[in-house]
């Protein structure tokens, strides 16, 4: 190939991937909130931040039918006090399905000191969400969020299109750290016991 043809080949498949990587990328109201003792946390597939205590903003209390559980009610108000990890997901999405095992073994791993709550959406039954938990043994308290509605009063705090997000809420409801992504066990692990410890 002449080198012409091919310097055009290049720069164009350079344009793609600039335009591409500008889709995906979180901007404005989506940007995260990096604080200065920033700790260079890398999640599994996407940007994982710490937030200064200072700059942190409260969570309103979300409730909701609980997946699994007919009748009953999950609210983070029962929480109150204890570190809230909250992993948004939904049964179709293959992150979601990758970190679930993850998941489950951090929240027993950290039992003492948060409590893990899921909030599903895009489902429009609960069968196949059911299904997913029992599948991946997940044994801590989702909302089922069918509508949406529950999403949104995190509006701000995750993004819509970013499925799954991980949030650690510190003691005061606040939160502390944001993941963008899949995450494993050992990243979370180490979350909660920062925000545990006040940090």
């Amino acid at each position: 190939m002449p080198r012409t043809r091919l310097s055009r080949t290049f720069a164009a498949a350079a344009l793609s991937a600039t335009v591409l990587l500008a889709g995906c990328s979180a901007t404005g109201a989506d940007e995260p909130v990096r604080g200065a003792d920033q700790q260079g946390y890398v999640g599994g597939g996407g940007a994982l931040t710490r937030i200064d205590p200072d700059k942190r903003t409260e969570v309103p209390t979300l409730s909701g039918p609980e997946l699994g559980k007919d009748g009953a009610t999950v609210s983070t108000a029962s929480y109150a006090g204890k570190v809230l990890v909250l992993n948004v997901w939904g049964s179709w999405c293959a992150p979601c399905r990758a970190e679930a095992k993850d998941l489950q073994a951090a929240s027993e791993a950290t039992k003492a000191d948060a409590q893990f709550v899921g909030l599903n959406v895009r489902d429009p039954a609960p069968a196949a969400p059911e299904a997913f938990l029992r599948a991946q043994g997940i044994t801590y308290p989702s909302i089922f969020d069918p509508s949406g509605q529950t999403l949104l009063q995190l509006s701000g705090q995750v993004p819509p299109q970013a499925i799954p997000t991980t949030l650690v809420l510190d003691r005061q409801g606040r939160v502390a750290i944001r993941a963008l992504g899949q995450v494993s066990e050992a990243t979370l692990t180490e979350m909660v016991a920062q925000v545990a410890a006040g940090r």
